[in-house]
């Protein structure tokens, strides 16, 4: 009964081994294999989107205050994280990156972070274009006539005997042209960087709220109103780069 196996032993001892000897001979991952994450922190604009899709709630940030600006950790732990590359996917400055590492054997929790830190500069203020240059001088004065001529005595001119024609007492009012329209306001960027709006411009279409990853953006389309939530605004320029009328001014 055993004779079988006992073939199958003896055939094992003369001929390869038909698994890989990891980690001796680490073999290749496939194509598409989702393993460990590369955050590339320099291309990160902290709009937070990966953190609003992550299903495991893998991502965290801290914000620290300093001279340059704010200074930003954004940290994966690779514990809680499924693999799914859904923050990937939603990520639109391609900062976050799956490899085909599946080297992730951690001693201490430590070894399962991957974290990015950036610092995020106040937006610098575009200078205030220069004033128009000033009207031309007007035309010269006719030159003075010479001194004999003012001196010299003019003679009257005669008299006709023909009456002259009646002469209207009231001249004809001359037509008054139409005010020009003020031109309008120009819409200037803020200081603190939260985007603004050119009404001039602006369809209401609501793709910039639609966009938002904070929700900062209400747009009402019927009563063409545009509104921003300062608070939640985290100026992202989100808005701004999917505005197809290029209305929004950061």
């Amino acid at each position: 009964m055993d004779l079988p196996f006992a073939v199958e032993a003896i055939k094992g001892l003369f001929s390869r081994p038909s698994t890989a000897m990891y980690p001796a001979k680490p073999s290749t991952a496939a194509e598409n294999y989702r393993g460990r994450i590369v955050f590339h922190p320099e291309k990160c604009i902290n709009c937070m989107m990966c953190e609003r899709v992550c299903s495991g709630n893998a991502i965290t940030h801290t914000v620290e205050k300093t001279e340059e600006g704010e200074r930003i950790t954004r940290t994966f732990y690779l514990g809680s994280c499924t693999f799914c590359a859904t923050c990937m996917d939603f990520c639109n400055e391609n900062a976050i990156e799956f490899t085909r590492d599946y080297h992730m054997i951690a001693t201490k929790e430590e070894d399962l972070m991957v974290s990015g830190t950036f610092i995020k500069k106040p937006p610098v203020r575009k200078p205030k274009p220069a004033a128009p240059a000033a009207a031309a001088p007007a035309a010269a004065a006719p030159a003075a006539k010479p001194e004999a001529e003012k001196q010299a005595p003019t003679a009257a001119p005669a008299k006709s005997t023909e009456s002259a024609p009646a002469v209207n007492a009231e001249p004809e009012k001359a037509a008054v042209p139409a005010p020009a329209a003020a031109p309008a306001p120009a819409i200037e960027p803020r200081d603190d960087g939260k985007p603004v709006s050119d009404p001039s411009k602006c369809v209401y279409c609501g793709i910039c709220a639609k966009k938002c990853p904070m929700q900062a953006i209400t747009v009402d389309r019927a009563g063409k109103t545009w509104t921003l939530d300062e608070d939640a605004c985290i100026a992202c320029g989100t808005c701004a780069e999917c505005c197809p009328k290029k209305c929004i001014i950061m």
